[in-house]
Order: structure tokens, then sequence, then C-alpha cells
């Protein structure tokens, strides 16, 4: 309960470390957008102030423009073009030229498929001249032109002179050469106006024409703001490619986490098309790239970057954007991309416009599965709304820039940037929220292990004990059948002569044979004398089977090594010296001074009984006068208690036998007294079962010495 009891708190911890993190990442995003709201007004409000002059009838005057001070400037405006007409600065010169040639004034920057000449509409083939006159209020000693890369090849020149070309100008789709290639010019001007001419032909593209600006300024005005524009793309597209590579790398190590693939591979596609838009990072960089080959790589990271995006939502939100869709889309955008490789130009440039109406269908759709997940509440689907939302509108943007139905464009590298952002994000907490779930589960799986562990002991220790019980049980058992068998046996054998010999007498008693009174009165003696023997034989039998069965109680007590002495010092001596033998007794301590008192835990009357069964023993096997001597000896560890007499002595055969039940080798020592022959089996028995142990010791003709040993009780016992 205690652990549930934790687990719920670090539950609750965790929701409010996620809490607190929404409510901070929204403050982070309210002060970024505050902040780029505040410098897009400002950005407005300075170009309000510095609002340029544009071009009137193919010349701008930029004599009160303060050139110097502003920096740079855009030609926009009305220049004169010249359709289907390739002129050098000196056929404009002309005065040929001048009297008997009109041109048509197109609004640049502007493509000149929409531009009428002589009522008709030019479409994108073909080529034209395109001619500005600046007027400049002094020399300038070192001024920039900045040119964009043209659809599909220019030439320019700047005052007569040719300062920048790309690919090659003709008349027709033979003799022309597409390439992209941008430029920023750098030249002396003397002063006077400043003349541009620019021949620009199309014959690979479905839109033609100089449809990006051209700028003028100081070179290093223009060099260090070229500079940055590439810096700021440069890093948008890392970061583009680096995200896309992170969460590619991602899946090598969670094969199933199929949204990290499909986030990686749109960012990657997006990332390279980026090369290509814009500023034209590649075009600068690699410009010998063949032109169709680029065109071919930024349609095809196009036509396959919109269904890996759809992709990528079904996979976070596999309920809301159907699969149907996703299949749909990206059967269109396989088809689409095979299409970029097997049409020829120009014609594989109209593929776009019909791409861009799947795309904005697709935005619908996307948002629409987006907004269902906002309204079910799904984890992150606020921000990858948000981020969808940011990189729909600066697509649509793009698409009406291409189509040059407005003037501001090339943004979606940026809100691509907001989309990754949010999408980062929600990947992010979705990997922070999976790695809490795992430390959770790491740490329940910890807890859960130590108490099995623990239980494991419990169980263990409970196996043991009932184990060691067993065992202690299948040795009473054993040994319970061992007396069984061994009191069957001695019954059947020791108990059956004395039974012969009381049925002949009872028998000659019954039959007459005996018929003297004294003879009578003989026989019923040997009678009694047979049953009390037997008697006590069935009493020592049944004694020395509970004792090796261990069913015998014992009243085990602590009894001082003095007290114990003093208790069997005198305990034999009156009954011994009634037999005629002499009795003596010897006390050994070996022990240290410090530790004299010494303690053994015995019940006395068995003690008692080993002692006599010993002395008896000894007895019957001393001759009269003899001497029989009890010596205690009292060690660091025992108390042993030796019982010596002077008699024969017993033979070495009949050393190892003589603790064994019913030993009576027919010899002096064991044939005399007629005793049952358990008295040293039983004896052997109490002390095995006090922890100690008996032997005996004797040479033949110098006595015998039998003795035994118990153990000292220990300090804490």
């Amino acid at each position: 309960m205690e652990a549930h009891l934790n687990n719920r708190k670090k539950v609750v911890s965790i929701s409010r470390n996620y809490s607190y993190y929404y409510k901070w990442f929204w403050v982070f995003i309210s002060i970024v957008l505050l902040a780029a709201g505040i410098a897009g007004i400002g950005y407005c409000l300075s170009s309000a102030e510095k609002s340029a002059p544009r071009a009137v009838q193919g010349i701008i005057d930029l004599e009160r423009y303060g050139l110097e001070s502003h920096g740079t400037v855009r030609l926009d405006g009305e220049w004169k073009m010249y359709w289907m007409r390739l002129l050098t600065p000196e056929e404009l010169a002309s005065p040929e030229h001048a009297a008997g040639e009109q041109a048509t004034l197109i609004a640049l920057p502007e493509v000149w498929n929409r531009v009428l000449v002589d009522g008709v509409q030019s479409g994108g083939s073909g080529y034209a001249t395109f001619h500005l006159k600046v007027m400049l209020n002094g020399p300038a000693s070192d001024l920039g032109l900045k040119l964009p890369y043209i659809r599909t090849a220019y030439k320019a020149w700047v005052n007569g002179e040719p300062v920048a070309s790309s690919g090659t100008v003709g008349e027709d789709i033979l003799t022309s050469k597409p390439l992209y290639t941008p430029n920023l010019i750098r030249f002396r001007h003397a002063g006077g106006p400043l003349d541009i001419v620019i021949q620009v032909s199309n014959y690979h593209h479905r839109l033609g024409g100089i449809w990006k600006p051209v700028e003028l300024g100081s070179w290093s005005t223009l060099d260090s703001k070229l500079r940055r524009e590439l810096a700021i793309e440069t890093f948008v597209i890392g970061s583009l490619l680096s995200m896309g590579l992170y969460h590619i790398g991602l899946i090598a190590l969670r094969r199933k986490e199929k949204g990290s693939l499909y986030f990686g591979l749109f960012c990657l596609l997006i990332g390279i098309r980026a090369f290509f838009t814009g500023e034209g990072v590649m075009y600068y960089f690699i410009p010998e790239v063949p032109w169709l080959t680029e065109l071919r790589i930024e349609y095809v990271c196009f036509y396959m970057g919109v269904p890996v995006m759809i992709m990528f939502m079904h996979a976070l939100y596999p309920q809301e954007v159907r699969p149907g869709i996703v299949r749909t889309i990206l059967a269109l955008g396989v088809a689409f991309s095979a299409s970029a490789f097997l049409i020829p130009p120009p014609w594989v440039t109209y593929t776009t416009p019909v791409f861009q109406f799947i795309t904005l269908l697709t935005s619908g759709c996307l948002l629409f599965g987006l907004g269902r997940a906002l309204t079910r509440k799904r984890d992150g689907a606020l921000f990858a709304a948000i981020g969808a939302g940011a990189y729909v509108a600066t697509v649509i943007l793009d698409i009406m820039y291409y189509n040059q139905w407005i003037k501001l464009g090339e943004v979606s590298a940026y809100g691509l940037l907001v989309c990754v952002f949010m999408t980062s994000f929600i990947l992010s907490a979705k990997s922070a929220k999976a790695y809490v779930e795992v430390e959770t589960l790491s740490r329940q799986m910890r807890e859960m292990n130590t108490g099995l562990e623990h239980k494991i002991r419990e169980r263990t220790a409970e196996l043991e004990r009932i184990n060691r019980s067993l065992e202690r049980m299948n040795d009473d058992l054993a040994r319970m059948e061992t007396s069984r068998r061994h009191l069957l046996s001695n019954i059947s054998h020791d108990l059956g002569t004395p039974m012969t010999l009381i049925q002949g007498y009872v028998e000659a008693l019954i039959d007459g044979v005996v018929s003297q009174p004294d003879q009578q009165q003989k026989y019923l003696k040997l009678i009694h004398n047979r049953i009390t023997g037997l008697n006590r034989l069935i009493a020592d039998l049944f004694q020395l089977s509970k004792l090796e069965a261990r069913q015998m109680d014992f009243d085990i007590q602590p009894v001082s090594t003095d007290d114990f002495i003093r208790y069997f010092d005198e305990r034999y001596e009156l009954e011994l010296a009634g037999a005629g033998l002499k009795f003596e007794t010897v006390v050994y301590s070996l022990r240290p001074e410090a530790h004299r008192q010494a303690v053994v835990k015995i019940d006395v009357d068995r003690i008692d009984q080993v002692l006599t069964n010993v002395i008896y023993n000894a007895v019957k096997h001393t001759p009269r006068g003899g001497l029989i001597q009890l010596h205690f000896i009292v060690d660091e560890h025992s108390l042993v208690m030796q019982v010596q007499d002077n008699g024969p002595g017993i033979d070495p055969e009949d050393l190892p036998h003589i603790f064994d039940r019913f030993y009576k080798k027919d010899k002096s020592r064991n044939t005399a007294g007629g005793g049952s022959g358990l008295g040293l089996a039983i004896a052997k028995e109490i002390v095995d079962y006090h922890g100690g142990r008996i032997w005996a010791q004797s040479h033949v003709g110098q006595g015998a010495c039998i003795a035994f040993m118990l153990p000292l009780a220990k300090g804490g016992e």
C-alpha cells in the first residue's frame, strides 16, 4: 500500500512538471511572437520611411533618394521590354532603334506570361530584352548590382559593358541553354545615368522573365546583405537537415516509432528543397550542377514532402487522419515524382500547379484532422495544429508567389521551422513521457523484485525448516524402526532360553519328576529368579528402545561441576565396601584460575544411571578386595568421568563391542553375574543424548577403564 501511494505521488509530481512545462512553453511562445510582431511593425515603419522611388517609363530617378545613406534600392517598377528581340546596348542606343521601335512596359519583378504585347499575351516561352536607366546624383566609386537567378538564361550589361551571364540566351529551344546563376556585380560609375540592359530567354519553364527583384547599391552593403541572407537560409537548411537526420536516427533505436521516421524524411525533403528556393544557396555554392537535375530534385522533394507530412500526422493521430486519404496522397506523390523524371521540360513544370492544388486540398484535410484531434484533446494536438497551421499558411503564400499572384513569398522554410519546433516538442514530450513510464515501471519492477526476493528468502527458510523437520522425523522414524527390529529380535532371541528353562522346570513339576518338597521349593525359586530376570531384561529392553527412538523424557538442568562432583563423590562408597571392594574418587581441574567455575546441562538421574551401570559393570569383573577409582577431569570444554578397575581387563578383540546390546562373550569378564548385557548399551544412549561420548580402554591383566565425556555449557547458554 505504501509503495502504491508513493507511485501515485510520483505520477502527480510528473503531471505537475508537465503542467509547468506547458505553461512556461506558452510564455516562451508568447514572448517570441510579441518580439516578432514588434520587429515586423518596426520593419514596416522603417520601410515606409525609406520608401524608394519606382521606375516610370523605363527610368528610375535616384538623384534625390540618397543612395549613399540608404545603402541599397530595389529597381522595381516599369522597365522597357522588347519582346522577341535580343538587343545589345549599342543597338538600343542607335538612332534607328530610338526612332522606329516601340517598347512594352513591364512592372518588374514580374513574369512576362501575363504581359500583353500588341494585344496578345506573350506566354512562357520566348525571349526579350529589358532596359532601364538609373538617374544618379553623381559618380560612385564602389557600386554593386545584384541580379537574381532568372528563368531561364540571361546576359547583362551595365553602361555598355557585359557584367554577368547565366546559361545561353537563344531564340529557340535548340540554341538556348537554361541555368540558374545569381550574380553580385561590382563596378565603378563615373557619373551620369546608369544604363542597364538584360537579355532573357526561356524555353524550359512555364514561367519566364525577371521574377525576382534587381537591387542596386553600395557593393559592401549588398555583399553584407547577401551574406546575411545566405547565412540565415543556410542556418534554416542546416536546422532542417539536422532535425531530419536526428529523427531518422531514432528509428534505428526504436523501429516501431514510425512517426520519427516520417518526420525525419519530411525535414530532409524540405531541407533539400530549400537549397534551390529563396536566395538559391545551391546556385551560389555549386553552380556547376545541371539545371534540369536541380529542377527535378526540387520537384521530387516537393511532390514527396506532402505525402510524407500527412503520413507523419497519421502516425501521430491515426483516428483523426484517415488512412484512405494517406494512401491516396502517397500514390499521387509517387506518380508526380515519376513524372518529374519522365516528362521533359518545359512540360514537366506544368505539373506543379496541379500538385499545388492537391497540396491545398491535403492541407485542408490535415487541418481538419488536427481540429478533430484538438477537440478530442489528444496529446500535443494544440502544438501540432499551431505548427501545421503556420506551415500551411506559408505554403499557400509560396504557391501564390510562385504563380506571381503576390509579391511576398518563399517563406515556407520559416513556416516549416515553426512546424518543426512544435512537432519536435510533441515528439520530445512523447519520449519524455515514455521515459517517465519506463522509469516508473523500472522502479515498480525493482520494488516487486525486492519483495519477491524477500518472499523467496522467507519461503526458502521455511522450506529449509520443513526439510530439517522432515529429516529429523525421518531420523526418528529410522531409529524407531531400528529399535523395533532390535526389540523384536532381542525378545525372540534372548527371551527364548529363559522361557525354555522355565518351561522345563514347570513340566518337571507337572510330570512329578520332582516329588520331594525341598526339591520342588528349589525349582520354584529357580523359576522365580528366571521370571525376575526376564522382567528386568524386558524393562531394560523397553528403556533402551525408547532411548534409541528418542522417546524418553529428560529433565535437563544446569549443574555446576563442583556440585556434580560433590554429589557423586561418596555416592557409591558404602555399596562397594559392602561388596568387599575399595572405592576412591580423584578430581583433576585443568581450567585456568579465572575460569574455575563450569556448568554442565544434564539430567542428573540419567547420568546417575550411566555411572551406576558403568560402576556395577566394573564391580562384576573386579575380584574381592580389589580397587575401583572414579576420576573427575574438568578442562576448558568438557567434564570427563573415568571408572578404573584392577580386574582381568578386556581382550582387544572384545573392546570394540562392549557397548553393543547382549554382547556376552564366554570369558571370565562377560559370564559372571548373569547380567542382561544392556547396561553399557543404555549408558551409551544416555551419553549420546547429552551430546557426549563414551569409550573404553584396557590392557589384559591390568584392569579396564570405561570413560565418558559431557560438554560444558557455553557462556550464553
